[in-house]
């Protein structure tokens, strides 16, 4: 118990000489730990949050985002919010949808309506 206690000291102040393996184990997991867990767990406050809706947002181009929302997901979100008269106009809804997901102002908003291979029509946006 007395050299566990001991081993666990040690790792905590650092105390092993650069060169010994027991500094080269510390050091190839701290490695494995930056690329093995997941990005979202460092939390980078200067990027924009990846948007889930339908489960697919990415980044298109170092200036843009680009997302797939399901027109009944889009008509869900406008009838909560009691604008259901914005599906007439895709692209205001979508500025809407977005702003209220990502809590940030969206700007240059382009989409592309089409069906997919569920035959579900869907929203294919662009946004900054």
């Amino acid at each position: 118990m007395k050299f566990f206690l001991i081993a666990i000291k040690n790792i905590l102040l650092w105390s092993h000489e650069r060169g010994s393996w027991q500094y080269d184990v510390l050091c190839l997991l701290i490695v494995a730990t930056i690329f093995l867990v997941p990005s979202r767990y460092f939390g980078d406050r200067d990027r924009l949050p990846a948007v889930q809706a339908n489960g697919t947002g990415q980044i298109a181009s170092k200036a843009a985002w680009t997302i797939q929302i399901e027109e009944g997901e889009l008509q869900a979100y406008l009838r909560n919010r009691n604008k259901a008269e914005l599906m007439n106009s895709p692209q205001e809804a979508i500025v809407l949808f977005l702003q209220d997901h990502l809590r940030r102002d969206v700007t240059e908003v382009n989409y592309k309506r089409f069906t997919n291979s569920e035959g579900r029509v869907v929203y294919d946006a662009w946004f900054k």
